[in-house]
């Protein structure tokens, strides 16, 4: 352990005091999910009723441009700005977060930028590390970006996003398996016993068994199938469509897509049902997000020593006993005809606690390092200033122990779809949940497809229309 007696040494005077009078900043002592409440309600900020300054928001966050956490800051930013429809803003904030996954992937730069970061760390919380997002953010950063290109009607734009979104999928699947035998051989080398900490994430269990990975995202596939279909790209669409349904089986619409599109495509379907448009009607295909994915909170253990000192040590949680359940979207016409009811193609939710889950070797390995390293400051802090020294590093090892609560929590808590034809012309549409109901005026154009993009945020409906 000579190494981390070497870091302690070099790093105690300038971060220990620095800690004391209280000059951190971000989420290094102020938990993220406090900082983002605000961004969840900038979401709503093109509301009349809404309560918070959505410019002041944006100006804080883009404050945030070139600080540590600037890709998860950039995330939000992002999505903030592209559903108040401020879509090149929102581009040049997705634009820094794609570049600096870009540059995880170069792996010898990420290590050496981020020695200094790794070291305060053991010192003081993993809040203190860089913030480089979630395989599941990852692929959520290229699905926004190509809807700004889609709001600018940049197809071209759009279509190199979802390839790239598909790439991304295909990419992180492949490295997926050989991250997690890293992680667990890393425990391993470190003497750590993975399953010490099983019991206490037990009830993740069942939110995360409710998706396969924690970054495939049906969503992302959807949206770009029905991209390419718009396009007539069928065999691009048909592709992704199936892509879909492996990671969802269950989703009545993309059932109908899979044989719709095979039709098309000269093959003889498997089902009656195919929801076609009429030669006089347009496709609308609705986009429903609903909700805010949960924040983390956080298990904090006190351990005493042998000494008498205490050395605290947090984990990150999510609390399933209090999960959200998200209600559907219903679209009716001016005449009140039923046109559809969304249905669930993705558990945003679910995707952020697997990926918690997969994280629990590395996060042992983490407070493992940062325990010893704490408990070495105490002893120094009590053979060269007594009992008061003890006592000073004994409160200093309990207050800077944080949990790393730090995700995109403006990302909504599920992602549906619906799918609907209507003849030609201007059409007025009731959607409405349980909570919340809005009217959206379409114009419709035969054999032409419209998205249309319904956010539930706060229990209001915010709605967005892409004409392709």
């Amino acid at each position: 352990m000579e190494p981390f007696r070497a870091i302690f040494r070099t790093v105690t005077t300038s971060i220990f005091f620095l800690m004391l009078v209280g000059c951190a900043t971000g989420s290094l002592f102020n938990p993220y999910p406090n900082q983002a409440q605000s961004f969840q309600q900038a979401i709503t900020a093109g509301s009349t009723t809404a309560p918070i300054n959505i410019g002041q928001v944006l100006a804080e966050l883009n404050e945030e441009r070139s600080s540590a956490d600037a890709m998860l800051y950039m995330m939000e930013r992002g999505r903030i700005n592209q559903l108040n429809s401020n879509f090149n803003e929102s581009k040049s904030d997705f634009e820094l977060v794609i570049a600096g996954f870009e540059e995880q992937d170069l792996a010898a730069t990420v290590e050496v930028s981020d020695l200094a970061a790794q070291s305060s760390s053991l010192l003081t919380n993993d809040n203190a590390i860089p913030y480089k997002g979630a395989g599941y953010e990852r692929v959520f950063t290229h699905h926004h970006q190509a809807f700004n290109y889609l709001g600018e009607r940049d197809f071209d734009g759009a279509s190199v996003e979802f390839r790239k979104v598909a790439l991304e999928q295909r990419v992180l699947l492949e490295k997926h398996e050989d991250e997690v035998a890293e992680a667990y051989e890393e425990a391993e080398q470190n003497s750590i016993d993975v399953s010490t900490l099983s019991q206490e994430f037990a009830g993740l269990d069942t939110v995360a068994g409710k998706v396969k990975s924690s970054f495939q995202n049906a969503y992302t596939f959807y949206a770009s199938a029905a991209f390419w279909e718009s396009r007539g790209e069928l065999n691009s669409a048909l592709v992704d469509y199936k892509k879909a349904f492996e990671i969802n089986s269950s989703n009545s619409y993309i059932k109908q897509d899979i044989a719709r599109v095979a039709k098309k495509l000269g093959e003889q379907p498997d089902r009656n049902d195919l929801n076609e448009p009429k030669d006089d009607e347009g496709v609308v295909v609705v986009f429903f997000e609903e909700g805010f994915v949960p924040p983390k909170s956080e298990i904090k253990i006190p351990v005493p020593t042998l000494d008498g000192g205490i050395i605290s040590i947090a984990f990150p949680y999510y609390k399933t006993e209090l999960w959200p359940v998200s209600p559907s979207l219903r679209a009716m016409d001016d005449q009140f005809n039923e046109l559809g009811i969304s249905e669930t193609v993705v558990n945003v939710s679910a995707l952020a606690v697997k990926d918690l889950k997969e994280q629990i070797p590395q996060l042992l390995v983490r407070q493992a390092l940062r325990a010893f390293a704490k408990y070495e400051l105490q002893n120094q802090a009590g053979s060269k200033a007594g009992v008061f020294g003890q006592l000073a590093a004994n409160v200093y090892n309990v207050i800077s122990e944080s949990a790393d609560r730090r995700s995109w929590l403006t990302l909504p808590n599920t992602a549906q779809v619906m799918r609907f034809n209507l003849s030609e012309g201007k059409k007025e549409i009731n959607f409405s949940t349980p909570a919340s109901q809005t009217k959206l005026s379409l114009d419709v154009k035969a054999k032409r497809t419209t998205f249309v993009r319904v956010v539930n945020a706060n229990n209001r409906l915010v709605t967005q229309v892409y004409t392709l």
